[in-house]
């Protein structure tokens, strides 16, 4: 299980992925989580800067669907504005939600290897991400003083498991988990 939590890629943030690189990897589906990855809890629009992205991923080839576990109005009002489709309440890291934004939402069909999920949080995102076999990017939390209570205890959580990554797996969390470890 504990190997379920180390993603293959780590950025600093969404601003920051070589998506180049990875449509050049085979990567077509981004599937994204909203809070603390595209925007703080404290916001409820997409910023310019980020539809600019959006625009600049589409053109790439890359199609994007969001990925939420919340289940409130700021996931429809957010994805409308940002004019992407959405899954809500997906409860990750279960993986309902995930495959749902796969099978019936996503326009094409997509193997494996060729999505990518992008989240803030270990025991949601990339844990949710590697039980479907997916390929997943950890991004640095936007401001985790706006974290609301389930993701601060689940961040207390995960302190203990990169402890446990970083004793069981060294170089996985040298390679892929280091800086956000705080090391």
């Amino acid at each position: 299980m504990i190997k379920k939590l180390i993603p293959n890629y780590y950025f600093k943030s969404i601003y920051d992925i070589p998506y180049e690189t990875l449509y050049s990897e085979g990567i077509r589906l981004l599937l994204l989580d909203m809070d603390n990855t595209l925007i703080s809890y404290k916001e409820t629009l997409p910023s310019d800067n980020l539809k600019e992205l959006k625009k600049r991923l589409e053109n790439m080839g890359f199609e994007l669907i969001l990925v939420s576990n919340s289940r409130k109005n700021r996931v429809n009002n957010f994805c409308d504005a940002f004019e992407i489709p959405y899954v809500k309440f997906s409860i990750k890291p279960l993986k309902r939600g995930i495959k749902k934004a796969m099978k019936k939402i996503a326009k094409n069909k997509y193997k494996k290897e060729e999505v990518l999920l992008l989240g803030d949080q270990l025991m949601t995102d990339i844990f949710g991400g590697n039980r479907c076999g997916l390929k997943t990017g950890l991004i640095e939390a936007i401001d985790k003083s706006t974290d609301i209570g389930p993701t601060r205890a689940n961040r207390k959580l995960e302190r203990y498991f990169l402890k446990r990554i970083k004793k069981k797996f060294p170089d996985l969390y040298d390679e892929r988990l280091k800086e956000y470890g705080g090391d």
